[in-house]
């Protein structure tokens, strides 16, 4: 007999870059065969929205099967649509243009300053609504909430307690202690400490997708049973690799191709950025037999900051953004490049990128992770996944993307195999939510 369980997910498709959604929708993909039918709660897609914006998750709808029912509501946030329309009567004289300016200035701070944990939780009352609809017209046993953003938490444990349903926390990246977090005033640290404590306790069950963040949240809190706290990463879908495994590679020409694929930023506090890697390719256009055969391929974002810095540094001629791919597309890049980039955010020693699986899945090119110590170094150096350099050094990027080229032309590339990554595999990370879904709708 199927099983059916509430899904919140305020990143879901066709919202957001791949690596904020992927968790969810395979998930979606795999749990119903498995006996746990989810119904999906997020936001409403006939617009966008002024942070939210549909791009590079579009793909991924097709894995969402049929039988998945998707609601969506209210963003509580401004639409694409109503900003033009404050600009249009903007335009009408001084008088609306003041208007508009004043009203944008106090909506701004007011997102800011007083919405915590974030300013999606202007979602939770539209939610709250559709959700508690939800669970009693369709029989939902467990509602489950992936965060960031972490307002979706505060959704979560506003149902549990309007409709008695157990609750699973699922954190795909941390909120306290982080960059993020202590770049905050003492009252705000407090305040989210005190929300994540909130959050912790009335859930069932809590879901980190590292060992390290595991740890963390043992140490935070002590008086909680320690089977509370759950290990299930992230991972790699090893059916689309299976699918595109006989694809021919992408044409190789006599350039050394580095690709990044994934999301990048140039946030403040959440900073995934290459731009470490510019000095770098400064001083390697000049190495011999670099000069002119270097690239570095942008497969996703490549925000307007860094590619005004890329032309300021002199090295715009090296980088190729190509934009957001298919699937298909996307693993015959991986294969065919010469290494492959993996940024962790600034200082969250606790997180790994989630595209890391993927390349470990790709079973080619080696990984250049730049990262902090912490859980994806251990990650890559334990499994030999390829190289380590910290974020901020130059010296230590330029010299591993020496090491790679110079194995490449001595005949001798640097490859990685899939061996170990099932453990990884979407399907089996998917068995094992399942589990913690019967547990706790079994209490």
């Amino acid at each position: 007999m199927t099983r059916k369980f509430l899904m919140v997910a305020r990143c879901f498709p066709p919202f957001c870059g791949e690596g904020h959604v992927i968790r969810a929708v395979k998930f979606t993909k795999f749990l119903p065969a498995l006996g746990w039918l989810p119904t999906v709660l997020t936001i409403d897609d006939r617009g966008e929205y002024e942070t939210t914006y549909k791009q590079g998750s579009e793909s991924l709808a097709m894995d969402i099967p049929s039988e998945v029912a998707v609601y969506r509501t209210a963003a509580g946030e401004p639409s694409v649509e109503q900003l033009a329309r404050e600009r249009k009567f903007a335009g009408r004289g001084w008088l609306a243009a003041g208007v508009i300016r004043t009203l944008g200035r106090a909506r701004r701070w007011i997102l800011r300053s007083l919405c915590l944990p974030d300013r999606y939780v202007m979602w939770l009352p539209f939610a709250l609504r559709r959700g508690w609809q939800l669970v009693r017209q369709e029989g939902l046993e467990v509602i489950w909430a992936t965060c960031p953003p972490h307002s979706a938490s505060l959704v979560g444990v506003a149902l549990k307690l309007a409709t008695g349903r157990p609750f699973i926390l699922d954190i795909r990246d941390d909120w306290i202690d982080t960059p993020w977090y202590r770049s905050r005033s003492g009252l705000r640290r407090l305040i989210e400490r005190t929300l994540e404590h909130w959050a912790v306790r009335v859930a069932d069950r809590v879901v980190l997708v590292t060992e390290y963040s595991r740890r963390a949240f043992l140490q935070r809190y002590p008086s909680e049973p320690a089977e509370k706290f759950l290990f299930i990463p992230n991972g790699c879908d090893l059916e689309d690799f299976a699918a595109e495994r006989d694809l021919s590679p992408a044409p190789r020409r006599d350039e050394f191709v580095i690709l990044h694929a994934g999301a990048l930023n140039d946030s403040i506090y959440w900073t995934r950025s290459p731009v470490a890697l510019f000095p770098a390719l400064q001083r390697l256009q000049h190495q011999p037999g670099l000069a002119g055969r270097l690239t570095l391929a942008f497969a996703g974002d490549f925000p307007d900051g860094h590619r005004r810095l890329a032309e300021e540094m002199g090295v715009s001629g090296s980088i190729k953004a190509l934009g957001h791919l298919g699937r298909r597309e996307i693993v015959r890049q991986m294969r065919s490049a010469d290494l492959l980039l993996a940024i962790n955010y600034e200082g969250f020693s606790t997180l790994i990128p989630a595209k890391t699986y993927e390349y470990w899945a790709a079973a080619g090119p080696p990984i250049l992770l730049l990262s902090c110590a912490g859980a994806a170094q251990e990650l890559v150096e334990k499994k030999g996944l390829g190289l380590v350099a910290q974020q901020g050094s130059a010296e230590e990027i330029e010299q591993a993307i020496l090491t790679v080229y110079r194995r490449r032309e001595a005949g001798t590339p640097l490859r990685i195999n899939a061996a170990g990554v099932e453990s990884y595999d979407r399907k089996a990370l998917s068995q094992k939510l399942a589990d913690v879904l019967s547990s706790v709708a079994s209490r």
